[in-house]
């Protein structure tokens, strides 16, 4: 017990050190960054509830990858598949198992996320056809928790890469999560640094870029006689200003023809950091869920023009040993938005 106490905390120290150097190398947003495709959603139900989930009452299974410490109530041997339509011909694919390790603290899993934008066509400066390649990304992760009384410690270990034709670039990153759990009614807080960690190699001989790091904290609270389930989650938390604000768009001019750029108010930039989203519980094997992404909102409106980028919804049917959840948001970078589809196996009941 007390080995492992003395990892995480070795654990949590090595991501402190990792955020200063987030923190002090970051560059805005306008600079280079790399592996954006962690920040898509890894399940259709975290897809259904804004696309980030840092808290949950009672997961299914499917959230320590987005907060390895909510593995702790995942069963050994439940298996993870969802399918995810992208942006033109690419395709987004996540699978999540749970190790047969028996443990009565502690849990294993292995997850995987991997996006193939498809094939192109090959061509010399002259426009002749020389082939064809492919572009792909992945990550690939062990993830491990344990609880002790109500509270619950997690860490996932990734190896992460991307590939263009002949160009590469491959970094480890790791999660780090923390979970308390009410223990007499249906409340979990949820804290989460994720995606910290080094780029070893980038497409180009320069390494600097930046990484997909967010810290988000989260809560879930069901209320005893009502059949929903309520989840505030806040993401971004190591930045305060993320707020794109348009120069060429929002600004308005003074009677002597300035440009006077627009303000962004305080509670603006602190809802661009918050997600609400609702889970309504018909029955025991029937969820609907909803929520509301304001930054999606804003960020969303502006690119499509979308009257409903930012909401997202989704349904989850079970049955036996399986559980299937579809979801659809409008807060992808394309008209109409996209769909997400999840199947959920417990093999051991199966079997």
């Amino acid at each position: 017990m007390r080995k492992v106490l003395l990892l995480y905390r070795c654990l949590w120290q090595i991501l402190a050190l990792t955020l200063v150097a987030n923190l002090t190398h970051a560059q805005s947003f306008g600079g280079q960054r790399v592996f954006p495709f962690l920040n898509l959603p890894t399940h259709a139900r975290v897809a259904a509830l804004g696309g980030q989930v840092a808290s949950a009452t009672r997961p299914d299974g499917v959230y320590f990858q987005n907060n390895p410490a909510l593995l702790d109530s995942m069963p050994n041997n439940q298996l993870g598949i969802s399918f995810m339509p992208y942006l033109a011909a690419a395709k987004y694919y996540t699978v999540q198992y749970g190790l047969p390790i028996k443990s009565e603290s502690s849990r294993w899993a292995v997850g995987l996320q991997y996006l193939s934008y498809g094939q192109f066509d090959l061509t010399d400066p002259q426009g002749n056809t020389l082939g064809t390649f492919t572009a792909n990304d992945y990550a690939l992760g062990l993830t491990h928790a344990r609880t002790e009384g109500n509270f619950s410690l997690g860490a996932t270990v990734k190896a992460v890469g991307s590939a263009i034709e002949t160009y590469s670039a491959f970094g480890l990153m790791a999660d780090f999560g923390a979970v308390f759990r009410h223990p007499k009614r249906e409340l979990t807080v949820g804290l989460t640094a994720k995606n910290a960690g080094f780029l070893l190699r980038n497409f180009g001989p320069s390494r600097e870029a930046e990484l997909p790091f967010d810290l988000q904290a989260g809560v879930t609270f069901k209320p005893r006689y009502a059949p929903v389930r309520l989840t505030l989650t806040a993401y971004q938390l190591h930045r305060f200003d993320i707020v794109y604000n348009d120069p060429t768009l929002n600004v308005t001019y003074d009677l002597n023809g300035n440009a006077i750029p627009r303000r962004i108010g305080l509670a603006n930039k602190l809802a661009h950091h918050l997600i609400v989203g609702a889970e309504f519980l018909f029955s025991r094997n029937v969820h609907v869920m909803v929520a509301y992404n304001h930054r999606q909102r804003q960020e969303g409106r502006l690119l499509t023009g979308s009257r409903t980028a930012g909401l997202s919804f989704g349904a989850s049917v079970g049955a036996r040993a399986f559980q299937l959840t579809y979801a659809r948001f409008v807060y992808a970078p394309v008209a109409g938005g996209s769909s997400q589809l999840s199947l959920r196996i417990d093999l051991s009941r199966l079997l």
